[in-house]
């Protein structure tokens, strides 16, 4: 004795293979009057129409002319009738239902947003003492760096290096915040972003600088500007 999911498997197959046309066109026409009175089959169809042909909506049907059937029709060779077995088909819509599904909820979810970039905290523009002509910029960032940029060609005599060094509020003394290379660089500064806060270029030994700065090549102040 069949049970009602029997029946429930037997409507979904029938409503399946005629969405699909794997039907002739007898027994297509015989679900098509039996759906007219079983609601259960017209929904059955609905559902799969639904699920393998979304796009069916977005192109009113046009039919080719006759003339367009015969050309294509003399184009093609002799064949056989071929009629696709019900165990290709269905096992293709049902992958293609489950590849389309994964990727709504790939674009649905999105990719992993990507960091923001560090957007400049402060700036200050280094002068060599008694000038007014910016030689050095430098860029507190909101990662918590420094980036110093030469504006010119820094000279430096043989055997010296360069100390980039800053002066908190917080601190009773210059602080030697790394060497730089003559083209610039970017250094850590642990310290708080403040507006007025002293930083320098100096001219220290090449075996590096010790704990008070060398002579002064460029000097200048944050100026916070967010």
């Amino acid at each position: 004795m069949s049970g009602g999911g029997d029946t429930e498997d037997a409507r979904d197959t029938l409503a399946g293979d005629y969405v699909l046309g794997l039907l002739g066109e007898a027994a297509a026409r015989d679900v098509e009057r039996q759906a007219a009175t079983d609601a259960p089959l017209a929904a059955a169809i609905a559902a799969w129409r639904i699920r393998l042909d979304p796009l069916a909506d977005l192109a009113a049907p046009s039919a080719p002319s006759d003339g367009a059937w015969r050309r294509i029709e003399a184009s093609l060779p002799a064949a056989p009738p071929f009629r696709a077995p019900r165990n290709l088909w269905r096992p293709l819509a049902m992958a293609s239902l489950a590849a389309a599904a994964c990727l709504a909820v790939f674009v649905w979810r999105g990719l992993p947003a990507a960091p923001p970039a560090p957007w400049a905290r402060a700036v200050a523009l280094l002068a060599a003492p008694g000038s007014v002509q910016a030689v050095v910029r430098v860029q507190a960032l909101s990662d918590g760096t420094l980036t110093i940029v030469p504006l010119q060609k820094l000279a430096l005599a043989d055997g010296r290096r360069l100390g980039f060094w800053a002066w908190p509020r917080t601190e009773k003394a210059p602080v030697l915040l790394g060497m730089l290379p003559p083209d610039g660089g970017q250094v850590r500064y642990p310290f708080g972003v403040q507006d007025g806060t002293p930083v320098m270029v100096t001219s220290e030994p090449a075996e590096g600088a010790g704990k008070t700065p060398g002579p002064t090549l460029f000097l200048g102040l944050l100026a916070v500007t967010s």
